[in-house]
């Protein structure tokens, strides 16, 4: 087992957490466990999560059917947005296509 920040596998024993051991690595002194949590959810489930809200369900209507809190599917699709947010293009947008636009100026009437 490497430590997940630097890759070293010059580590030690540092106590314990939740039941599961925890190691501290001696090169860049982080904290670490090996084992995953049993409740951590698996990428089938994020990306159910991410389909669904494509679909246009909110968040917590994903969360109900999915059987998860409505704070982590935000937290899962906010992640997915910020590493969208690196391929984005540096072309300029020319041309949009707008489809069915309403504008009330004072009121309906």
């Amino acid at each position: 087992m490497n430590c997940p920040k630097c890759k070293s596998s010059n580590h030690k024993k540092n106590g314990k957490v939740g039941g599961r051991q925890r190691y501290k690595c001696h090169d860049c002194g982080y904290n670490y466990t090996v084992e995953i949590k049993s409740t951590a959810s698996s990428t089938s489930v994020k990306r159910q999560a991410l389909q669904l809200y494509l679909e246009g369900l909110g968040f917590r209507s994903i969360g109900r059917v999915l059987g998860v809190s409505h704070v982590s599917v935000y937290k899962w699709i906010k992640k997915f947005g910020q590493e969208l947010e690196d391929l984005k293009s540096e072309n300029q947008i020319d041309i949009v296509e707008l489809d069915e636009m309403h504008t009330y100026i004072g009121n309906k009437k």
